[in-house]
């Protein structure tokens, strides 16, 4: 753009800076408020318009809004940015390392990363309320062009002020169609946007201020504009108005007095109220409607978005959730109990064996894991009754879809209801329904989960001791428990451990590592090594004989670093745990360095069974 811009005052205490985007400077009683940072070419004449404190909030990581940032960084400025663009503000050479570039059908506009790291100073995450320059700042998730991008409303002397960054231009427009492509030929980036003009229309913003395009003044009908002209992009791809839907005003439906499903959650979330009306949630999971995710698999696409609140509200007089009951680790059943907790205080309670992977996920290399700590409040022991406001609880270690799950059984009333997590569904049962005429057992088993030989004949004993009325999985409506449920489980235990031991190599008298088939693990697997160069591991390691043996188990590591080794008599198919320490050398520099486990038992070698990544500081 213009090189010889300069700022400009447009009303509102608010000045803005042409560069390759719109930057806005906004005038507090405690400083200045940035938004965005272009090129970096208002440094030069930032004492134009600056006041004490300078602080920079980026709307998202494209790179004609934030690498100005560095430089702005160089003379003193704070930066903040959304946390779901994270991995692309601040290692950029790890993401263009990481991104396929050959025979991609992945259209994301993360090619329009920063090449150069951005310094920031702090991570926003959606719905925060901060005080910034002595400006109210409210955080609104607002994906579009980029998945991770926030919006801010700025209150300044009553007015409440809308930085949209890429969500709108004017009224009925957006600055580029291309963003919106995520994966080949769709545009669900525009559903996204959808969504968000009325996240912001329920703000009541009285001014919007784009990164790319001029001031609107009237923001409701701006907003509602683009909404409309959002629709006729049905002329080019039929049937995409249709997808264009605002979520229902009560968004749960009753399972039993008390007890509610959402109507948005992708894997099923329940409410249960308590005696004296407080909230507990089964699960809290992604919201299906109101987010539109590329089917690329990467963090930054996994955006959790709050759902149930306006139907729980309209039944118990409150908007929040008290209470999460988890029945297993899996990202689209806890993604947004971490988001609960900033909001509300949500307490967590999770069994035993489950808590650990939810406040240490760093620790471990499993499928579906969700990456942010998830502090939990009780931990509940295996068989321990527990009361719930009321309702009685009680869980049980269910293996089979994973080893770190639980069978939840509560009483809500009078009504004995179980939540089998994701452990079972039904072929040939009905669309969205459990069981059905004729329907058979789909082990839903996922070895690299972890399980364990009997898991369904266990699960089974355990439902039948519970007796349950009614039945909630993880991903089809609830269901009425009848007599052949029983008779169908029973029959799929029996043939899971049949065809393992036959098919499967892993007969009762043979040397095998379990249905798992895995001989060890190393925890942490995400090793951050501090300056000294050293850090404990833990893990495990299995004897793989039907008879006792000798297991000896070390580090293999790169030239120059130490490991200890470890020896142990281990009980036929015994699993034990192990501790190791690991030391590199003085002034080491890796990113994701491999090491391995190597197991030999009874003399005889079974290799690198497990691996663990180590990075240092």
């Amino acid at each position: 753009m213009n090189g010889a811009a300069r700022w400009e005052g447009i009303g509102d205490g608010i000045h803005r800076f042409r560069d390759s985007c719109v930057v806005y400077a906004v005038q507090g009683p405690e400083g200045t408020l940035l938004i965005n940072a272009g090129t970096g070419r208002c440094v030069d004449s930032l004492g134009e318009v600056a006041k004490g404190p300078v602080t920079v909030l980026l709307t998202h990581h494209f790179r004609d809004h934030t690498d100005g940032a560095i430089a702005l960084a160089g003379t003193g400025a704070r930066i903040l940015a959304p946390i779901w663009e994270r991995e692309y503000l601040t290692d950029p050479a790890q993401h263009f390392r990481e991104r396929q570039t050959w025979n991609s059908y992945d259209n994301r506009w993360d090619r329009f990363a920063p090449v150069r790291p951005i310094p920031v100073a702090e991570w926003l995450y959606d719905w925060d309320r901060k005080k910034i320059a002595g400006l109210d700042v409210e955080v609104v998730p607002a994906p579009g062009a980029s998945q991770g991008g926030m919006a801010y409303l700025v209150t300044r002397e009553g007015r409440r002020l809308a930085f949209t960054g890429e969500t709108i231009s004017g009224p009925g427009s957006v600055p580029r169609l291309s963003p919106f492509q995520y994966d080949y030929n769709d545009l669900n980036g525009a559903i996204n946007v959808w969504h968000t003009c009325r996240r912001l229309s329920k703000a009541r913003p009285d001014r919007l201020l784009p990164s790319l395009g001029e001031p609107m003044d009237d923001a409701l009908a701006a907003l509602n504009s683009l909404r409309a002209a959002l629709k006729t992009l049905d002329r080019i791809q039929p049937g995409f108005a249709e997808r264009l839907r605002d979520p229902d005003a009560d968004d749960v439906e009753e399972v039993l007095p008390r007890l509610w499903r959402s109507r948005y959650a992708s894997a099923e979330t329940h409410f249960v109220a308590g005696q004296q009306g407080r909230v507990l949630s089964l699960d809290y999971g992604y919201n299906w409607h109101e987010y539109e995710a590329p089917q690329k698999q990467h963090r930054s696409n996994r955006r959790p978005f709050l759902h149930g609140l306006d139907g729980i509200e309209k039944r118990t007089g409150q908007r929040r959730i008290d209470t999460v009951l988890v029945s297993h680790y899996h990202d689209d059943h806890v993604n947004g109990i971490a988001m609960l907790q900033r909001l509300f205080g949500t307490e967590v309670w999770a069994p035993d064996h489950v808590a650990d992977i939810l406040e240490r996920p760093e620790r471990y290399d499993l499928p579906c894991l969700w990456h942010e700590p998830i502090r939990v409040a009780r931990r509940l022991k295996p068989g321990e009754q527990v009361e719930w406001d009321g309702v009685p609880i009680v869980t049980w270690p269910m293996s089979g879809h994973t080893r770190y799950a639980s069978l939840l059984c509560l009483t809500v009333g009078a009504v004995r209801v179980a939540h089998t997590g994701d452990q079972m569904f039904f072929h040939g049962a009905p669309a969205n329904e459990l069981f059905g005429p004729g329907a058979r057992l789909f082990t839903n088993h996922v070895y690299k989960n972890g399980l364990d030989a009997g898991c369904y004949r266990d699960y089974l004993v355990r439902l039948r001791a519970f007796n349950p009325a009614w039945i909630l999985t993880g991903h089809t409506r609830p269901h009425q428990v009848v007599p052949e449920l029983d008779a169908e489980i029973a029959r799929a235990a029996v043939a899971f451990d049949e065809v393992h031991e036959t098919v499967g190599g892993a007969p009762s008298d043979g040397i095998h590592f379990g249905f798992e088939g895995r001989g060890g693990e190393l925890r942490p697997y995400r090793v951050s090594m501090s300056g000294a160069g050293t850090a404990d591991l833990e893990g495990w390691i299995m004897n793989p004989f039907p008879r006792s043996a000798r297991a000896v188990a070390r580090l293999v590591l790169p030239p120059g670093w130490e490991g200890g080794a470890v020896e142990a008599d281990l009980q036929p198919r015994e699993r034990r745990e192990i501790r190791l320490n690991l030391r590199a050398p003085a002034g080491t520099v890796c990113i994701r360095q491999p090491i391995a486990l190597d197991l030999e038992v009874d003399g005889v070698p079974f290799g690198q069974v497990a691996e663990a990544l180590v990075t240092t500081a």
